[in-house]
Protein backbone atom coordinates (compact mmCIF):
# COMPACT_ATOMS: atom_id res chain seq x y z
CA UNK A 1 0.00 0.00 0.00
CA UNK A 2 3.01 2.31 -0.21
CA UNK A 3 2.10 5.35 -2.27
CA UNK A 4 -1.60 4.50 -2.18
CA UNK A 5 -4.44 6.60 -0.78
CA UNK A 6 -5.97 4.05 1.58
CA UNK A 7 -9.36 4.27 3.28
CA UNK A 8 -10.80 7.70 4.15
CA UNK A 9 -14.22 9.04 5.16
CA UNK A 10 -15.62 9.11 1.62
CA UNK A 11 -14.52 5.53 0.95
CA UNK A 12 -16.12 4.39 4.19
CA UNK A 13 -19.36 6.18 3.31
CA UNK A 14 -19.35 4.61 -0.17
CA UNK A 15 -18.89 1.16 1.37
CA UNK A 16 -21.76 1.73 3.80
CA UNK A 17 -24.00 3.03 1.00
CA UNK A 18 -23.24 0.00 -1.16
CA UNK A 19 -24.05 -2.37 1.72
CA UNK A 20 -27.38 -0.63 2.35
CA UNK A 21 -28.26 -0.73 -1.36
CA UNK A 22 -27.29 -4.41 -1.62
CA UNK A 23 -29.36 -5.24 1.46
CA UNK A 24 -32.43 -3.38 0.17
CA UNK A 25 -31.96 -4.97 -3.25
CA UNK A 26 -31.82 -8.47 -1.79
CA UNK A 27 -34.77 -7.94 0.56
CA UNK A 28 -37.06 -6.56 -2.15
CA UNK A 29 -35.63 -8.64 -5.03
CA UNK A 30 -34.41 -5.59 -6.94
CA UNK A 31 -31.39 -6.76 -8.92
CA UNK A 32 -30.54 -3.26 -10.30
CA UNK A 33 -29.77 -2.11 -6.75
CA UNK A 34 -27.29 -4.96 -6.42
CA UNK A 35 -25.54 -3.86 -9.60
CA UNK A 36 -25.45 -0.24 -8.43
CA UNK A 37 -23.97 -1.42 -5.11
CA UNK A 38 -21.31 -3.37 -7.01
CA UNK A 39 -20.38 -0.28 -9.05
CA UNK A 40 -20.12 1.80 -5.86
CA UNK A 41 -17.82 -0.83 -4.32
CA UNK A 42 -15.65 -0.67 -7.45
CA UNK A 43 -15.40 3.12 -7.14
CA UNK A 44 -14.49 2.78 -3.45
CA UNK A 45 -11.78 0.23 -4.22
CA UNK A 46 -10.46 2.49 -6.98
CA UNK A 47 -10.15 5.27 -4.38
CA UNK A 48 -8.38 2.96 -1.91
CA UNK A 49 -5.73 1.82 -4.40
CA UNK A 50 -5.34 5.18 -6.17
CA UNK A 51 -1.88 6.70 -6.43
CA UNK A 52 -3.30 10.16 -7.24
CA UNK A 53 -3.40 11.17 -3.59
CA UNK A 54 -3.97 14.90 -4.21
CA UNK A 55 -7.15 14.29 -6.24
CA UNK A 56 -8.50 11.82 -3.64
CA UNK A 57 -7.81 14.34 -0.85
CA UNK A 58 -9.72 17.04 -2.74
CA UNK A 59 -12.66 14.66 -3.18
CA UNK A 60 -12.56 13.71 0.51
CA UNK A 61 -12.36 17.38 1.59
CA UNK A 62 -15.40 18.19 -0.57
CA UNK A 63 -17.24 15.24 1.02
CA UNK A 64 -16.33 16.53 4.51
CA UNK A 65 -17.64 19.99 3.63
CA UNK A 66 -20.93 18.51 2.44
CA UNK A 67 -21.38 16.24 5.47
CA UNK A 68 -20.46 19.03 7.91
CA UNK A 69 -23.60 20.88 6.79
CA UNK A 70 -25.81 17.91 7.71
CA UNK A 71 -27.15 17.68 11.28
CA UNK A 72 -25.60 14.21 11.66
CA UNK A 73 -22.37 15.18 9.86
CA UNK A 74 -18.87 14.56 11.11
CA UNK A 75 -18.23 17.17 13.75
CA UNK A 76 -20.96 19.65 12.88
CA UNK A 77 -20.39 23.21 11.70
CA UNK A 78 -16.82 23.43 13.04
CA UNK A 79 -15.66 21.16 10.18
CA UNK A 80 -16.86 23.47 7.41
CA UNK A 81 -14.16 25.55 5.79
CA UNK A 82 -11.22 24.10 7.69
CA UNK A 83 -8.32 22.39 5.99
CA UNK A 84 -7.82 18.65 5.89
CA UNK A 85 -5.09 18.63 8.53
CA UNK A 86 -7.08 20.81 10.94
CA UNK A 87 -10.17 18.72 10.40
CA UNK A 88 -8.30 15.49 11.03
CA UNK A 89 -6.80 16.72 14.30
CA UNK A 90 -10.19 18.15 15.34
CA UNK A 91 -11.79 14.79 14.56
CA UNK A 92 -9.06 12.98 16.55
CA UNK A 93 -9.62 15.29 19.54
CA UNK A 94 -13.37 14.65 19.46
CA UNK A 95 -12.73 10.92 19.22
CA UNK A 96 -10.44 11.00 22.29
CA UNK A 97 -13.02 13.03 24.20
CA UNK A 98 -15.77 10.56 23.32
CA UNK A 99 -13.58 7.65 24.44
CA UNK A 100 -12.84 9.39 27.74
CA UNK A 101 -16.53 10.09 28.29
CA UNK A 102 -17.37 6.44 27.59
CA UNK A 103 -14.72 5.17 30.01
CA UNK A 104 -15.91 7.50 32.80
CA UNK A 105 -19.65 7.10 32.15
CA UNK A 106 -20.32 5.35 35.48
CA UNK A 107 -18.62 7.94 37.69
CA UNK A 108 -19.03 11.21 35.74
CA UNK A 109 -21.95 12.97 34.07
CA UNK A 110 -21.28 15.21 31.06
CA UNK A 111 -23.40 18.02 29.63
CA UNK A 112 -22.98 21.18 27.58
CA UNK A 113 -23.31 24.73 28.85
CA UNK A 114 -26.47 26.25 27.39
CA UNK A 115 -24.77 29.63 26.98
CA UNK A 116 -21.40 28.87 25.33
CA UNK A 117 -21.46 25.13 24.49
CA UNK A 118 -18.51 24.23 26.77
CA UNK A 119 -18.53 20.55 27.78
CA UNK A 120 -18.91 20.29 31.56
CA UNK A 121 -18.40 17.25 33.78
CA UNK A 122 -19.77 16.58 37.26
CA UNK A 123 -19.52 13.54 39.54
CA UNK A 124 -22.53 11.22 39.46
CA UNK A 125 -24.70 10.54 42.50
CA UNK A 126 -24.27 13.87 44.33
CA UNK A 127 -27.93 14.92 44.02
CA UNK A 128 -28.84 18.44 42.83
CA UNK A 129 -25.70 20.53 42.46
CA UNK A 130 -24.97 24.00 41.15
CA UNK A 131 -22.41 24.01 38.33
CA UNK A 132 -20.57 27.12 37.13
CA UNK A 133 -19.22 27.13 33.58
CA UNK A 134 -15.49 27.96 33.63
CA UNK A 135 -15.66 29.63 30.22
CA UNK A 136 -18.63 32.01 30.53
CA UNK A 137 -19.52 31.90 34.25
CA UNK A 138 -23.12 30.75 33.71
CA UNK A 139 -24.54 28.96 36.76
CA UNK A 140 -26.78 25.95 36.17
CA UNK A 141 -28.45 23.67 38.69
CA UNK A 142 -28.28 20.04 37.59
CA UNK A 143 -29.14 16.67 39.06
CA UNK A 144 -26.16 14.37 39.01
Amino acid sequence: MNGRRGVDELTTALGALSMVLALIGSIFSLSPLGWIALIIVAVALNRVFSTNIAARERENDKFRELTAKLPFGQGGASHAGSGSRGSASDFDRKKRTAQKMWENRKTTMYFKCKNCGQMLSVPRGKGRIRVTCPRCGTKVEKKS
